[in-house]
């Protein structure tokens, strides 16, 4: 298998979380989608030009982030996705809030946020505060019951929610919630979610340096 990402994307990172979980192993390569010749290079494997996107050794690909994980977790212990069919909807229900509600969020205000104040979009960033507020309060509650977000194991969801507090730290601090706060803590403690973090700094401080100047 091969592994089109960028270490920086946060559906990138939720996929290589779970592929660092599951020990698995794959050929990868990094897409610059900032790049226009890269650009235009990678929509000849993938034409809509998204990322992540894995290729299997026949050439067939397996975009979007969830469903590389569905396709990967029965190839290696732990599973992602696991129970009965309900207990897999509400796997699956907390993935699909933490990257529409949560990662989309997040993302929307680191890119509003290194643009020059003038051209910054208020209604994006109004909505994005709102739906990081409501997440948050969400997040909180089921936490408070629970190590993880869907009970006891590290699970699809968790590799949702992981991409996106690593950027909240910075656009949208969480300190106040204790239980979110707690949550963090155990999942930068697991080597799947610092080995992402530590393939992302270099690229991460890069993009700063370059914003800073």
């Amino acid at each position: 298998m091969k592994l089109y990402y960028n270490p920086i994307s946060t559906y990138s990172q939720k996929v290589l979380i779970a592929l660092y979980e599951k020990g698995l192993d794959f050929d990868s390569e990094i897409v610059n989608l900032m790049d226009a010749d890269a650009r235009a290079q990678y929509r000849e494997v993938y034409p809509l030009g998204k990322i992540p996107c894995l290729q299997l050794e026949d050439g067939h690909l397996i975009p979007e982030s969830s469903i590389i994980v569905e396709y990967i977790d029965p190839m290696a212990e732990p599973t992602l996705i696991k129970g009965d069919a309900d207990f897999r909807r509400r796997i699956r229900f907390k993935d699909r809030v933490f990257d529409l509600y949560l990662n989309e969020a997040v993302v929307t205000l680191l890119f509003q946020g290194m643009k020059p104040e003038s051209e910054q979009d208020p209604e994006r960033i109004e909505k994005a505060k709102f739906h990081i507020a409501t997440m948050y309060s969400f997040m909180e509650s089921e936490l408070g019951q629970q190590p993880y977000a869907n009970g006891e194991e590290f699970l699809m969801s968790d590799c949702s929610a992981a991409p996106g507090l690593f950027y909240a730290e910075q656009v949208a601090p969480f300190a106040e919630h204790k239980n979110i706060s707690a949550y963090w803590e155990r999942l930068k403690s697991r080597p799947s979610i610092a080995r992402t973090h530590e393939e992302a700094a270099p690229i991460l401080a890069s993009l700063f340096a370059k914003d800073a100047a």
